[in-house]
């Protein structure tokens, strides 16, 4: 009799050993399961930190861009005591030279309001220095018009430039420059 007493307690604590053990087991499971998720999350948080870190780098670099030729834009006009004594068509013909400049520089398409940033000129000047720029130019600098009377300028890089010569009429430049002299 002592010894299935002895045999029972032996099976007994096998029993709460191996419950024992299975509970540590899962205690362990879970708490690496929760590690997991912390890593995971934090990987998370460091990709989303990455990518607004490269949204900001991607928007200072434009930036940076706007800033440049602004300032070669105020570098190729001259002083304003200068244009104080200088006649108002050699400034107007310094500024346009420079925004022909500065557009063959970043070929595109610009607004009215983006050239105003640029040139640091009010609208009125800047329209002025727009039709100067497409007498001095007609080949390369484009004028257009869009809704709402919005003036767009576009430059044209050299093979695209003959390849419109071709194909241009000048009834709709004569049409663009009675609209422009009507604007100002």
């Amino acid at each position: 009799m002592f010894e299935e007493l002895l045999e029972l307690y032996k099976t007994k604590a096998e029993e709460i050993e191996k419950q024992r053990k299975e509970a540590q087991d899962m205690v362990m499971l879970v708490s690496a399961i929760e590690k997991i998720s912390k890593d995971l999350n934090a990987k998370n948080s460091d990709v989303d930190l990455l990518g607004r870190l490269i949204d900001q780098v991607d928007r200072l670099s434009k930036e940076v861009a706007d800033l440049k030729c602004q300032l070669r834009a105020r570098q190729g006009r001259p002083a304003p005591v200068q244009e104080a004594c200088s006649s108002e068509g050699k400034a107007l013909d310094n500024h346009a030279k420079s925004l022909i400049d500065i557009m063959a520089e970043r070929p595109g398409r610009y607004t009215t309001s983006e050239l105003v940033d640029m040139l640091g000129l009010n609208k009125t000047t800047v329209i002025s220095v727009m039709k100067r720029a497409l007498e001095l130019d007609p080949k390369h600098v484009k004028m257009s018009q869009g809704k709402r009377r919005k003036l767009f300028l576009a430059y044209v890089p050299e093979e695209e430039a003959q390849a419109a010569d071709a194909s241009s009429s000048s009834e709709g430049s004569d049409r663009m420059k009675l609209e422009l002299m009507a604007m100002t």
